[in-house]
């Protein structure tokens, strides 16, 4: 029998255009989620699926990759992709490529599930009913280029960048704004019984969209706002508290912005929700209002140092405090350091402090050095598993300084892998920190000439429990004696800290665009 039917006549429970809610079951696990229905075929969230077993889950969402992590096992799934690769080791190929759903990978009941249960020791179940073995292609011989690329054909350049929502005499207007021009066969608004879904062929969405859709939801009209990406196109989706007696899309080719018109007969469904107010106070508490900067190292903690003798805890400080001082005049936000004066600090200290300051962004700053004096760049980093060697060695460098401290048994073992990922699991800013990363490092790239290293992912003590987007710069190599005199110069340091204020602009300005 076809799979689809099978499937569908057996487990499929209340469909709405497309979604659906699927009960899936691990030994006493139960937990009801929504399904997407796309290409004929039922794909949850992995997030969900992690959740069920009580695996670990990592996500890059600047490459759309996801790790999950069951004991003994490491299994890596990206979007729009149709190999998983298994321990390192066995790639497999599933006839369908996973999707990419407002900021989560979805994967294929049909094809995943069965592929998880050969790995775990009992089997998940969805609607109290197993699924039939996969029919999945092994290709353990495939190249690393292959699993990269295979259905990453995805536009990535976005052109959907901003969602408002107005309140007229006569029903509510979405207001989209783009950053190229829809012709009228690229849009379709339609409705199913309480769902309304309108679909933006060749459109990209910003990430920050997937929040301010929400804004939907401070209406009484709205009960629940989405956002999916999908490979050629972009769906908003909201369901509906009342019926409404129509809907229509047009593009709006002077302000280059969608409008979309819900029409209501009655005007209380365009009051405010308590959940609205509820949102605003989550924006307004999430307003980035305060950062922390930490100059590395202080006291008798001198950090590394330079051929011709300079010490790294002098930069770091030196830095820091220009980038504090260029924070508060260009950007207005209230900056408070760790340490303004050649102090002693413990790693434990410094991140308890920002989260005790209730901060809304963590900068720890620091020098580089390798015993290869030809050691170049700036780079930084964000908290996460190491993927490389250097990286490692960076942040073992940087976390020698426990040895300093008087209760080094409460940073663990740092050669326990379970130790650091429990840490970094707890993190929930591990997205934004990359993103915080990656901004900073463009903010520098633009004002210092000297090598790009790149960002980097590493478990850094410093940056263990932040309780907000956190990140560490590493400014230049004071081990190259062409750098230690950069790095000593009034110049560098001026252009270093106006380099990471730029980035930290760029930070601030996509993250209140989106809230």
């Amino acid at each position: 029998m076809n799979f689809k039917w099978w499937l569908w006549i057996g487990l499929l429970a209340q469909t709405v255009a497309g979604q659906s809610e699927l009960k899936l079951n691990y030994r006493d696990h139960s937990k009801s989620v929504v399904s997407v229905y796309s290409g004929d075929q039922d794909f949850v969230s992995l997030k969900d699926l992690a959740d069920l077993i009580n695996a670990g889950i990592f996500d890059n969402p600047v490459k759309k990759k996801s790790v999950l992590y069951i004991p003994q096992h490491e299994i890596k799934v990206t979007a729009y992709n149709a190999f998983v690769v298994i321990d390192e080791k066995v790639i497999v190929q599933m006839p369908v490529t996973s999707l990419y759903i407002d900021g989560r990978i979805f994967v294929p009941v049909q094809f995943f599930v069965p592929m998880l249960n050969s790995i775990l020791s009992a089997p998940i179940t969805v609607n109290g009913l197993a699924i039939a073995s996969a029919n999945l292609t092994n290709v353990k011989a495939a190249s690393k280029d292959s699993v990269e690329t295979a259905g990453n054909k995805t536009p990535n350049k976005i052109n959907l960048t901003r969602i408002d929502f107005e309140k007229k005499s006569n029903g509510l207007l979405i207001k989209l704004k783009t950053e190229k021009d829809f012709s009228a066969g690229e849009l379709e608004i339609w409705k199913n019984k309480t769902w309304v879904y309108m679909t933006v062929s060749g459109g990209v969405y910003d990430h920050g969209l997937s929040e301010s859709i929400r804004k939907a939801e401070s209406f009484k009209l709205i009960k629940k706002s989405l956002i999916f990406q999908h490979k050629h196109s972009a769906q908003l989706s909201f369901q509906l508290t009342s019926d409404i007696p129509g809907q229509e899309i047009t593009y709006d080719e002077k302000n280059k912005m969608i409008l979309v018109s819900l029409r209501v007969s009655d005007p209380k469904l365009l009051e405010g929700t308590q959940a609205g107010v509820n949102l605003t106070k989550k924006q307004d508490q999430w307003k980035i209002d305060k950062i922390v900067l930490d100059a590395g190292h202080g006291g008798k903690d001198i950090g590394a140092s330079g051929k011709g003798g300079t010490k790294e805890k002098d930069i770091t400080l030196a830095v820091t405090l220009k980038v504090g001082k260029l924070i508060q005049e260009q950007l207005g936000i209230k900056v408070d350091y760790t340490r303004s004066t050649d102090k002693y600090i413990t790693l434990k200290g410094r991140t308890q402090y920002a989260n005790a300051q209730n901060a809304k962004i963590f900068v720890s700053i620091h020098c580089n050095s390798s015993t290869n004096r030809k050691g170049n760049g700036f780079e930084t980093f964000f908290l996460s598993p190491s993927r490389n060697d250097e990286a490692l060695a960076v942040a073992r460098k940087e976390n020698e300084v426990i040895h300093m401290e008087e209760e080094v048994h409460d940073y663990g073992d740092f050669t326990d892998e379970k130790f650091i990922l429990a840490h970094i699991m707890q993190s929930v800013f591990v997205k934004e920190s990359e993103e915080l990363a990656g901004l900073v490092l463009k903010g520098i790239d633009t004002k210092v000439d000297i090598k790009n290293r790149g960002v980097a992912q590493a478990p850094f003590y410093v940056l263990m429990g932040a309780s907000m987007p956190s990140i560490l710069v590493e400014t230049a190599f004071i081990s190259n004696p062409t750098e230690e005199k950069l790095l000593k110069s009034d110049d560098f340091q001026n252009k270093m800290a106006q380099g990471i204020v730029d980035g930290i602009k760029k930070f601030v300005e996509y993250y209140e665009k989106g809230s």
